[in-house]
């Protein structure tokens, strides 16, 4: 009698688990047996529970008359290179913007420039080119409307917009 007890409660636990496994969830299991004292214990992790988390910000920033990337437009699209490659079914955009100073032209082959250098950064980083294309608004979509350098610095960006 005894014995069959200890069989079937391992093969509840077992059966639990598998269940648990299959479901995709973690958590703690605890079965019992009909005195309801605690047999077992046990954590169940699932298969693929760690999914790259998409960066908080969708924006580079860029120094005035440069497409150059600084190290926390790296750090952002270092973030948004480990969830693409996470997410291959996701495409993107992005969009170079400039502040106001400058040529209209000027400016819209100095947002294409810093598009690039994200597409680049990207690229390097194992995403594939294909899966990005790029887009240069100049001046014409600013998101601070005054003058002055600290209107100005937030202008100077690239987008990066999901599709």
């Amino acid at each position: 009698m005894e014995a069959t007890r200890t069989t079937k409660q391992v093969l509840l636990i077992a059966m639990v688990s598998a269940a648990m496994l299959f479901a995709g969830c973690s958590k703690k299991v605890e079965v019992t047996d009909t005195s309801s004292k605690p047999v077992q214990t046990q954590t169940v992790n699932p298969v693929d529970s760690t999914k790259a988390q998409k960066p908080s910000s969708n924006s580079v920033y860029f120094a005035f008359d440069s497409s150059d990337l600084d190290a926390a437009a790296r750090a952002t699209l270092d973030g948004y290179a480990e969830w693409l490659n996470a997410n291959a079914s996701i495409n993107i955009t992005i969009e170079g913007n400039c502040d106001e100073r400058g040529s209209r032209e000027y400016n819209l082959a100095l947002g294409q420039r810093r598009a690039d250098s994200i597409r680049d950064y990207l690229s390097s980083r194992g995403v594939s080119s294909s899966r990005v294309d790029t887009v240069s608004f100049g001046e014409e979509r600013p998101v601070c409307q005054g003058s002055g350098e600290a209107c100005w610095a937030q202008n100077r960006r690239g987008d990066i917009v999901t599709r």
